[in-house]
């Protein structure tokens, strides 16, 4: 297993105390593999993607868990030695490329940077790179793109050149972070195909941040959907979108719009995401969940086996 993220538990000290943001979340990804973690804004999912690369703030505190890459545990590794990960092993790619790029330096010389840098080849080896990265992300005008700086780009171009920028050195996991979301329908697309072409051709498995299914229906292989900092139900992706067994997942599934008639009412999940500052005794979902039962709000669900590919954190599955 390339990636194995086992019972990680993390806080973060505030004015008002300590969050638990991550509460024992599990998950693996495999060479090749995409996997996608969805859920609200504020569901943890860019606190578990930001621990692996040990980027998260200095409040930040890991309570418990392991983050296994090649057997390694990251965790246990001090600043200097997880800076040989960064940008080597593990690539990223932010939301918003803009704040990725440097917006007064040429998109060339930055892909340079960081090649030379992480690499260590001569400046004529790093240019060779450079081309053949901008090429694997469909720029058929490599140097004339290389030559621009990034105000000179659509939004579309400059998460290309992100992505190119996360690839230069061909790590084997990349973690992207809704790189979708500032992008209009038709671009989306593009981004996507592209990121499932770097699977097959360069066997990179892809940790991709998102709120959207119909991103994750097109090209994840695996699901996580969190709540709360806790996951509530993952497996192959088909199977979890085709048959949810959380009604957290099945809720959010009823919420597309490809599934009501258009003169219909949207179906929205009432209440509030809980304050993590006061977790509640038992499920995470429980204030929200049109199927809990008294166990519910007395003890955290356990993990319940649907299938080899598919589980669920849940106490009405088996009623």
């Amino acid at each position: 297993m390339l990636l194995n993220v086992e019972n990680l538990s993390i806080s973060f000290d505030t004015f008002e105390g300590k969050v638990n943001v991550l509460d024992n979340v599990s998950f693996s990804i495999d060479n090749g593999e995409i996997l996608s973690i969805v859920g609200e804004s504020g569901s943890g999912k860019s606190v578990s993607a930001y621990s692996i690369l040990g980027i998260l703030d200095e409040n930040s505190n890991v309570e418990s868990g392991k983050i296994l890459f090649e057997d390694t545990d990251l965790l246990k590794l001090n600043k200097k030695e997880i800076r040989e990960y960064r940008g080597k092993k593990i690539g990223m790619v932010f939301q918003e490329p803009m704040t990725a790029l440097h917006p007064t330096m040429k998109v060339g010389k930055q892909l340079l940077n960081v090649i030379i840098q992480n690499s260590g080849v001569s400046k004529e080896k790093a240019h060779e790179i450079m081309i053949n990265n901008l090429k694997d992300v469909h720029f058929d005008n490599p140097d004339e793109i290389a030559n621009k700086y990034p105000y000179e780009l659509s939004g579309g171009m400059r998460q290309r050149i992100v992505i190119s920028l996360a690839m230069s050195n061909e790590p084997k996991l990349l973690i992207a972070d809704e790189p979708t979301t500032a992008l209009d329908v038709t671009i989306q697309a593009e981004i996507l195909n592209l990121m499932k072409e770097l699977v097959s051709k360069r066997n990179t498995a892809i940790l991709l941040i998102t709120h959207d299914f119909s991103v994750v229906r097109s090209v994840s292989d695996k699901v996580c959907v969190m709540y709360g900092g806790k996951i509530l139900e993952k497996g192959n992706t088909d199977e979890v979108l085709k048959n949810p067994k959380n009604p957290y997942t099945a809720a959010l599934l009823n919420a597309l719009p490809d599934k009501v008639d258009s003169n219909m009412r949207l179906q929205e999940i009432k209440g509030e995401v809980p304050d993590l500052r006061f977790r509640p005794k038992g499920c995470i979902f429980y204030s929200r969940c049109m199927k809990k039962g008294k166990i519910c709000s007395q003890k955290v669900p356990t993990k319940k086996k649907i299938s080899s590919d598919h589980f669920v954190y849940c106490w009405e599955v088996e009623k």
